[in-house]
């Protein structure tokens, strides 16, 4: 067996894991193996043990029988058999398009990226231009499906065309044969029964903002008429997770200041059966914390993180189902899904080459009709890709993935697990979306050997006992635009 330097080794709770990550197949190791691969050993690997060799060597190659063979589907968009980024990502075909029915708000959220959900032009989107956009969608989402989200500012400001944008959607569709979704990113506050109704007749999945405790809550997203934002966004929440259940996703923001497991614990009493946590993200129109406090931040989160995957752990092996039930959406890291398993303890981690469809099958519309890379985006002109009004392609800026034009993340043992890590956070940290932030990049990292760590201690018997708690039968979700 040679040496090989794909082999990622790191320690976690005193155990040892590696990763090879060429082929992104992981696995737990003896203390022997880890201390062959950091060179502490000094010795010849013909002196290891048959099972340190055995260890080394499952990871190294890949065995040729169908219990080995890795069978976890790529993501669209991604590298799967070793084509080039350029080639996977750029066919044309736009899957979603996030269409800001208005650039206003409510709400005055201090974290906003949108410059109090104006994004530096506020209005509102004219019919013309949303059901071009529709249009626009149906021209380029291929034969099968496409998704709408419906965008802000606060979307349902604009709710009577949100009603248009849908009917004329799903008539359009069905007479073109295929599937349309919806999605809405919305504060909750302007929920009424008539809104439920919309949401429950065009199955409009919702990813809703929610920031923790009321204190919290009121403090990070003041309304702009001086009342408790949170007593208006819970009002109608409990009819609406009791009718959409999982098609109900809390995005909690956090900030310098939020505590995770507060923020965790409010989120689940109020009886989200789905949610998120993401950190607050640097725009032209957002301040946020000094770099000294966003490194504690960043430290805070791995904490919880950690300390929530050991609780899960142990629940798993106590068979503890209601904590099972309360942790699973709390770690902060999906689930694996039932491809990932191969002979003993390996998984298949996937091999993503970009971290979501920003440019290439995921774009966002602005209210005059402007075609940006993402949501996040919208306003700034030097990002603006196209127009709806225009009939030619898209600029393929966005084809070419981070891991095969950075050099940075080319090098990097995790780059096909983050997949260069989001565009929007890198333009916000330096300036440039495809320099990565250092502070970023080593977060990431940290985190995803926290997710190798759960993901190799969970046997097929762990999996088939979660797959009867249900905390792993359904999808993460897909519509999380960041």
């Amino acid at each position: 067996m040679n040496d090989n330097l794909t082999l990622y080794c790191f320690s976690l709770d005193q155990q040892d894991y590696a990763v090879n990550t060429a082929t992104m197949i992981a696995s737990r190791i003896s203390r022997e193996s880890a201390s062959y691969l950091r060179g502490d050993l000094g010795i010849p690997c013909d002196a290891l043990s048959d099972k340190a060799k055995d260890e080394l060597e499952s990871l190294q190659f890949q065995k040729k029988n169908s219990e080995e063979k890795p069978v976890a589907q790529p993501l669209r968009g991604n590298d799967g058999k070793g084509k080039t980024s350029d080639e996977v990502g750029g066919d044309g075909r736009i899957a979603c398009i996030a269409i800001f029915v208005t650039q206003q708000c409510n709400l005055r959220c201090r974290y906003c990226y949108g410059g109090g959900g104006e994004y530096g032009n506020p209005g509102v989107m004219d019919e013309s231009t949303a059901l071009t956009a529709v249009d626009w969608l149906l021209d380029r989402c291929g034969p099968v499906e496409g998704r709408i989200s419906f965008f802000g500012g606060e979307p349902f400001l604009n709710f009577p065309l949100m009603k248009k944008v849908a009917a004329y959607a799903r008539e359009q569709a069905e007479k073109r044969g295929v599937r349309i979704g919806f999605s809405a990113n919305t504060n909750l506050t302007l929920l009424d029964q008539q809104k439920l109704d919309f949401i429950r007749d065009f199955d409009v999945m919702i990813i809703a903002s929610f920031d923790g405790p009321k204190s919290l809550f009121d403090t990070l997203r003041p309304a702009l008429d001086g009342n408790s934002s949170y007593d208006r966004a819970i009002s109608m929440l409990p009819e609406l997770i009791a009718e959409r259940g999982k098609k109900v996703n809390a995005r909690a923001t956090l900030v310098p200041g939020s505590d995770p497991s507060q923020v965790q614990d409010a989120i689940n009493d109020m009886g989200f059966q789905r949610s998120h946590m993401v950190r607050a993200s640097r725009s032209p129109y957002a301040v946020i914390a000094d770099r000294n406090e966003e490194e504690a931040f960043v430290e805070n989160q791995l904490s919880y993180t950690r300390s929530t995957i050991c609780r899960f752990l142990d629940a798993l092996k106590d068979r503890d189902r209601a904590e099972i039930n309360r942790l699973a959406n709390s770690t902060g890291i999906p689930l694996p899904t039932r491809d990932v398993f191969l002979s003993g303890n390996r998984v298949f981690l996937g091999r993503r080459k970009y971290k979501c469809g920003i440019g290439r099958t995921y774009v966002a519309v602005s209210i005059t009709g402007d075609i940006y890379p993402c949501h996040r985006f919208v306003g700034q002109e030097k990002y603006r890709i196209s127009s709806i009004f225009d009939n030619g392609p898209l600029k393929r800026d966005y084809c070419v993935s981070p891991v095969d034009a950075v050099e940075a993340c080319g090098k990097c043992w995790t780059r096909f697990m983050c997949g260069g890590g989001c565009l929007h956070e890198h333009a916000g940290e330096t300036g440039d979306v495809r320099i990565p932030s250092l502070l970023l990049c080593d977060y990431e990292k940290r985190r995803n050997e926290m997710r190798i760590a759960l993901w190799c201690s969970i046997s097929r018997d762990d999996y088939k006992w979660l797959e009867g708690c249900g905390v792993v039968a359904a999808d993460m979700c897909l519509l999380d635009f960041g």
